[in-house]
């Protein structure tokens, strides 16, 4: 006989405690899919309004931030299929003095290169590099084993390294 664990739904001030401990860390991965700072901030608005309205499925409090990083990613995919632009500029890019050009730049390389990477790629990369994350934790988010998550990650990083390539010559 397996004992079952009684669930208790996180009240809405756990919710909203878990939410803000994180929010710079929604915010970055966000803007990494859509390098908007308005954008960003309207999908991790979005995502955190599903997951308020969704919390009561949550069965195991430890695993909110897997499931809550999980509804932003796709609540940035569902974003980037629906609003498809040339080029998403950050207005403090543009206000960056002439002296700090070729580094701004070379941001602007970076993440154009990240932008040619698939989807998935790009959202282990996002997540490894931008959040800091170890593959057993992007693993949780995905649904996808650590292995498929490792294989993803440097598919990613060998994509952007030639695309960084094409670009650089």
């Amino acid at each position: 006989m397996q004992l079952q664990r009684e669930h208790t739904q996180l009240s809405d001030g756990e919710f909203l405690t878990l939410i803000e401990e994180k929010g710079g860390s929604f915010y970055r991965v966000a803007y990494g899919y859509v390098r908007n700072a308005e954008d960003a901030k309207d999908i991790v608005q979005e995502a955190v309004c599903r997951a308020y309205v969704a919390k009561a499925h949550l069965k195991d409090r430890d695993k909110f931030y897997p499931w809550f990083y999980r509804i932003l990613t796709h609540t940035a995919a569902s974003f980037l299929r629906k609003h498809t632009r040339a080029v998403a500029w950050d207005e403090e890019l543009l206000d960056t003095p002439v002296m700090e050009e070729e580094r701004w730049g070379d941001a602007i390389w970076v993440k154009e290169s990240l932008a040619q990477v698939d989807g998935r790629s790009r959202t282990v990369i996002i997540l490894k590099v931008y959040e800091n994350m170890t593959f057993a934790e992007i693993a949780q988010i995905l649904r996808k084993s650590e292995n498929s998550v490792k294989s993803l990650y440097y598919r990613g990083l060998r994509s952007l390294k030639e695309r960084m390539l094409v670009y650089g010559e």
